[in-house]
C-alpha cells in the first residue's frame, strides 16, 4: 500500500479538475478548515482557494498546492517506508526526515522533491496516524516560487489538526463485482478494491482494481499515446509486452482500453495490467487500473471489464 501511496504522491503538483468536494471551517476554530473525510483540520493559506478534485488548497497561478489524504496502513509501517530508495524509485529525492508532534500525537515530518514537466517541485509534508490509519499533509511548490511560498505552506503543517471523521461519497459510482473496496482510504478522487477489501494485498498474484480521477488540469495531445505512456508508468512494475490498444466509450466518455503483460518489480511475479482511461471533453481524465498475478489472468479480465464498464459519475 505504502508504494501506492509513493505513486500517487508523485502525481500531486498537478491541479485542477471537475467534482467538488466537502470541506467546512471548524467552528471551534475558525482560522482552520475541516476535512472530515481526512479527519484533519488545516489553515488555508493566503491566496490559495479551495481545490474542487482533491481533499486541500491549490494556487493554479503557480501551481502550488496543499493536499490531504489518509490511507489504511499503521502509521509506524507507513512512516518507516519513507527512504530514500522508496522515493527514489518514483523520481523524489528524499532532504530529510524527523520526528514531530501533532496535538500531543507521534508524527512525522519529511521534506523531499521532485522533477516533472521541465521543473522542481519542493514538498513538505506531516504525516500522523495510529495503528490502523495514516493521515498526511503534503505541501507542493515549484521551487522557482519556493522563496515566496514557503513560510506560507511551512505555516499550514504546523497548523495541522486531528478532527472527526465523516465519509461522503465520491464523485463517482463503481460496481464492485466480486472485489470489495477498501475503506478508509480518503483523497477525495480514488477508490480501492481487492479480494476481501483489504491492504496490502497478500501476494501480488492477488487481484486489485484501481479507480482514480486526475487531480490536475492535464493536457493530452494524442490519446492514444497518452494512455500508452501511463500504462508504462504504473507502479512497482515492469511492462514487457502491450497486447492490445482498443477504443472504447464509457458514461459516454471515449477512451482507450490497454491490457498488457508486466512483472513486479520487487518480487518479479509475471502480471495482467489492464486500464482503462477515459478523456472529458473538459479536461484530466479518468484512470481504471486492474492488475493480477498472470495465473488469474483468465478469471479476473472479465471482472475487470465489467467494473470498468459500470463507471459513472455521480452528477449524472
Amino acid at each position: 500500500m505504502l508504494r501506492k501511496l509513493i505513486a500517487a504522491i508523485a502525481w500531486i503538483p498537478l491541479l485542477a479538475a471537475p467534482a467538488k468536494l466537502k470541506a467546512q471551517v471548524a467552528k471551534e476554530v475558525p482560522s482552520l478548515v475541516t476535512f472530515p473525510d481526512v479527519g484533519v483540520a488545516i489553515l488555508q493559506p493566503s491566496g490559495f482557494e479551495q481545490a474542487e478534485s482533491f481533499y486541500g488548497f491549490q494556487q493554479p497561478s503557480t501551481g502550488a498546492s496543499v493536499m490531504v489524504l489518509a490511507i489504511p496502513g499503521p502509521f509506524a509501517e507507513v512512516t518507516q517506508g519513507f527512504t530514500k530508495t522508496a522515493l527514489a524509485e518514483k523520481g523524489m529525492t528524499l532532504h530529510s526526515k524527523e520526528l514531530t508532534q501533532v496535538k500531543g500525537q507521534a508524527g512525522v515530518k519529511v521534506y523531499f522533491s521532485q522533477q516533472a514537466y521541465g521543473q522542481e517541485f519542493l514538498k513538505w509534508a506531516v504525516l500522523f496516524g495510529d495503528t490502523k490509519r495514516t493521515t498526511m499533509v503534503v505541501a507542493t511548490s515549484p521551487k522557482s516560487h519556493a522563496p515566496r511560498l514557503r513560510n506560507s505552506l511551512q505555516s499550514v503543517l504546523q497548523s495541522v489538526e486531528p478532527a472527526k471523521t465523516a465519509a461522503s461519497p465520491l464523485p463517482f459510482k463503481i460496481e464492485e463485482g466480486s472485489l470489495s473496496q477498501v475503506q478508509g482510504v480518503a483523497t477525495g478522487n480514488t477508490a480501492l478494491f481487492t479480494r476481501d477489501g483489504m491492504v496490502p494485498v497478500a501476494t501480488p498474484n492477488d487481484p486489485m482494481f484501481v479507480v482514480a480521477l486526475s487531480i490536475g488540469d492535464v493536457r493530452v495531445g494524442n490519446r492514444k499515446e497518452y494512455a500508452r505512456r501511463r500504462l508504462f508508468e504504473t507502479a512497482q512494475t515492469e511492462i514487457e509486452s502491450l497486447q492490445s490498444t482498443t477504443p472504447v466509450t464509457i458514461d459516454g466518455l471515449d477512451g482507450y482500453e490497454l491490457i498488457a503483460i508486466g512483472k513486479d518489480q520487487k518480487s518479479q511475479t509475471l502480471l495482467m495490467l489492464y486500464q482503462v482511461m477515459l478523456f472529458p471533453d473538459e479536461g484530466g481524465y479518468i484512470l481504471m487500473t486492474g492488475m493480477v498475478g498472470q495465473q488469474q489472468a483468465k478469471n479476473y479480465l472479465s471482472q475487470f471489464k465489467a467494473m470498468a464498464s459500470t463507471f459513472s459519475h455521480n452528477s449524472k
